[in-house]
């Protein structure tokens, strides 16, 4: 891994959150458990977005502040706070990481990433890559000036996705 990579400003994108940036810097969602880090990226424009998915679905109405932790809210302002940046849906590069079951248990992870892939499918946007499943957290990285996109595996050194 490049570690120039790492020297600079990163921007923790925590649960339930959005942030965008054309900004030299990095974005960074750490510890993913069942939740799904949702990337976007414009080659073209440099400009770049974390989504860090913490529920499946849609947020119920009177949620306000607390949506964009909602799969089809998160991934909705995402792409709009992008789009109103100057670039095109058509442009981004879309990755996903995360959706790990860490606990063994239920099934809340597998309706996350469901709930991620069929709104993506339902907005004709099929992700570049993927990372998801299993039963170890992760943590994502998106650098905005290279659109290079990194993520760890438990305790594992980071690799590019």
């Amino acid at each position: 891994m490049d570690q120039n990579l790492w020297d600079g400003n990163f921007v923790d994108v925590d649960t339930g959150e959005v942030r965008v940036s054309s900004s030299p810097g990095i974005l960074r969602a750490l510890a993913l458990g069942s939740c799904v880090a949702v990337a976007a990226y414009d080659r073209y424009k440099k400009i770049g977005g974390l989504a860090h998915v913490m529920l499946p679905g849609k947020s119920p109405s009177g949620e306000g502040e607390n949506r964009e932790k909602y799969t089809e809210d998160a991934i909705d302002v995402l792409l709009d706070s992008i789009k109103e940046m100057g670039t095109k849906t058509q442009n981004l590069e879309v990755n996903l990481v995360g959706g790990a079951n860490i606990l063994g248990e239920g099934t809340i992870s597998e309706e996350i990433m469901g709930s991620v892939l069929g709104y993506l499918e339902k907005l004709n946007i099929e992700p570049k890559n993927k990372r998801l499943g299993g039963r170890e957290r992760r943590s994502v990285s998106l650098d905005i000036v290279s659109g290079r996109i990194f993520y760890t595996e438990g305790d594992s050194a980071a690799k590019e996705l």
